[in-house]
């Protein structure tokens, strides 16, 4: 009869516990959303020279030569890619000579066409001129969550043009990449200024 007893009042317990615990209003207050904390290389920069132009690149990132072009054979043998392993991404970079007047003004137009792809998801877009010793072209920075937030392109006007667009192989989230986007535009901006032309 006293292990009766003792049972009862122990789900007598257990049941105001629970109950309790039921008709509280205290909700609790969800934590704010957080992204994993990335670790970033020291910078130290590369030479890198090949075909007409030379250019520093950061020593954390792999040149690999582009040869496709979606389901064909790129373009020209210097086409090259600088691949970011620890970021997963990859800025093209796309060499094409220049052979008139009529082929250069297309060139730069079709660079801004792809940038203005990008028009319906930013929010907005900023364009830096670029003006080296041996190169002239324009730095373009597009806003919001877009594909490629960075791109560029470099020319000496009669001989040499280079474009350069920066891919994250990832879902576009401008909240969770920005900070690697920014670390990632300080080595681009340290590539165009390093920039030259060797022919």
């Amino acid at each position: 009869m006293k292990i009766k007893n003792k049972t009862w009042i122990w789900i007598a317990i257990a049941s105001i516990m629970f109950f309790s615990g039921c008709n509280s209003n205290d909700t609790g207050t969800p934590k704010p959303r957080t992204y994993p904390r990335v670790q970033f290389p020291e910078r130290n920069y590369r030479v890198f020279n090949a075909c007409n132009f030379e250019f520093e690149y950061p020593a954390y990132g792999e040149i690999i030569k582009e040869k496709t072009y979606f389901d064909s054979v790129a373009p020209n043998d210097c086409w090259y890619n600088l691949y970011y392993k620890s970021f997963n991404g990859t800025l093209y970079l796309t060499y094409y000579p220049i052979a008139n007047k009529k082929e250069f003004e297309k060139l730069v137009n079709d660079s801004y066409d792809l940038v203005s792809k990008h028009d319906v998801k930013a929010s907005g877009r900023k364009e830096f001129p670029i003006k080296l010793t041996t190169a002239s072209g324009m730095l373009f920075k597009i806003e919001g969550n877009v594909a490629s937030q960075t791109q560029f392109f470099l020319t000496d006007s009669t001989r040499n043009f280079i474009r350069g667009s920066l891919y994250f192989n990832n879902k576009v989230n401008t909240d969770s990449m920005q900070v690697i986007q920014d670390f990632v535009d300080k080595d681009i901006e340290h590539l165009i200024n390093s920039f030259k032309w060797t022919k």
